[in-house]
């Protein structure tokens, strides 16, 4: 299993996340495998900014930042095309807009395996 996340290494990922322990627990998991972590970003403007500013390979995104959705982050990465998961615990399928519906996610409370397998499965990996 060390091989499959391994292709996660050396890639750029945002983590916006507004729950400082499980940014904390996204960022160690994502470190683990290599990566760079940029972030994280608590509140949808700073998420914005980053998103828009930043060189990155792949996001994370929790749906609800302190009230906020996280859509418009995700708009601008589709934008630039960087591929993006988003981490929820709305199991109601209207809370997300018709354009991100079929957008991967995963749902909170998750184990950091099912994280690293949701990211190798939705990320441009690097050959």
């Amino acid at each position: 299993m060390m091989g499959e996340s391994a292709k996660l290494g050396g890639l750029r990922i945002l983590v916006v996340e507004d729950v400082l322990l499980m940014a904390e627990v996204i960022i160690d998991q994502l470190e683990e495998c290599g990566c760079d972590v940029v972030g994280p970003a608590a509140h949808l403007a700073e998420a914005e900014k980053l998103a828009r500013e930043t060189p990155l390979d792949g996001a994370v995104l929790d749906v609800n930042l302190a009230g906020e959705r996280s859509f418009p982050v995700a708009a601008i990465l589709r934008e630039r095309n960087v591929p993006y998961v988003f981490l929820t615990g709305y199991d109601d399928e209207d809370v997300f807009p018709a354009e991100y519906r079929d957008a991967p996610r995963l749902g909170k409370p998750f184990r950091s395996q099912e994280l690293l397998e949701v990211m190798k499965d939705h990320l441009h990996l690097r050959a």
